[in-house]
């Protein structure tokens, strides 16, 4: 099984560090004023993490894993949910064709994506129709330096040889219903798949530790990805000094 799943799961930590970031109104220098929004989606709690609640059962063998679980570890699909990482609660949207990937999130009522395409990532305002490379001028811009550096996305991307699972199954209950666990154990980190039927009901990272890198409470996931995902075509390209006036036009709309 190629090492997708956990390039996918790697540039998902990356992006939630930078939407953080961009949501944290307390960061010194940066552009991003949210105090007065209304209706924020972003849940500052060091203990975030879904409310489903899971009972582990007995260990199992099932090779029927559920149309939600092979798409995912198949690496194409839409995905709408929300990421729960670093004390943070995020409701997302995201497109992958198992080489590019664009992540759209909500943040303090400000609709903002970021998009890995080929060799260069983007930083997107889905309201505004605009994008702009992202670019190191822009994350200084945004404060948010201290926090991550633009070319952790291309070298999580760029990472994706054949690398071997080992793969264990336990029966579950669900909120009261009987599912699936599937785990995927790698040489760096644990993914756990939580599945009812043909449903995937919630994804799981965790470092060799045990430690919870994030959680993902999916609503929905589906082999088609809608036309605006994955692609520049109809969006309008800004500068950086452009694409800034924009954010800070959403933020105080």
């Amino acid at each position: 099984m190629k090492k997708s799943i956990c390039a996918v799961l790697a540039i998902l930590l990356c992006m939630t560090v930078f939407f953080a970031g961009c949501a944290d109104n307390t960061t010194p220098g940066g552009v991003v004023d949210n105090s007065n929004a209304a209706d924020a989606p972003v849940v500052n709690n060091s203990n975030a993490q879904s409310d489903i609640k899971i009972e582990e059962g007995e260990s199992t063998v099932q090779n029927n894993l559920g149309t939600g679980v092979d798409l995912f570890i198949g690496g194409k699909y839409y995905l709408e949910g929300t990421i729960y990482s670093e004390g943070e609660a995020m409701p997302v949207a995201m497109a992958t064709d198992g080489t590019n990937v664009q992540l759209t999130a909500n943040i303090s009522g400000i609709s903002f994506g970021v998009l890995v395409l080929g060799d260069k990532t983007y930083a997107v305002l889905p309201k505004a129709n605009t994008y702009t490379e992202l670019s190191q001028m822009l994350i200084n811009a945004l404060g948010i330096e201290d926090s991550i550096n633009v070319s952790e996305f291309q070298d999580i991307r760029n990472d994706q040889g054949d690398t071997d699972a080992d793969i264990t199954q336990y029966s579950v209950s669900i909120n009261g219903d009987p599912g699936l666990c599937t785990i995927y154990t790698y040489d760096d980190t644990i993914v756990k798949l939580y599945s009812i039927g043909d449903k995937l009901i919630q994804v799981e990272n965790y470092d060799l530790s045990g430690a919870m890198t994030m959680q993902i409470v999916v609503d929905s996931i589906t082999s088609q990805i809608p036309s605006n995902q994955l692609t520049l075509k109809g969006i309008e390209e800004a500068s950086v000094t452009s694409f800034i006036k924009a954010f800070m036009a959403s933020i105080s709309a």
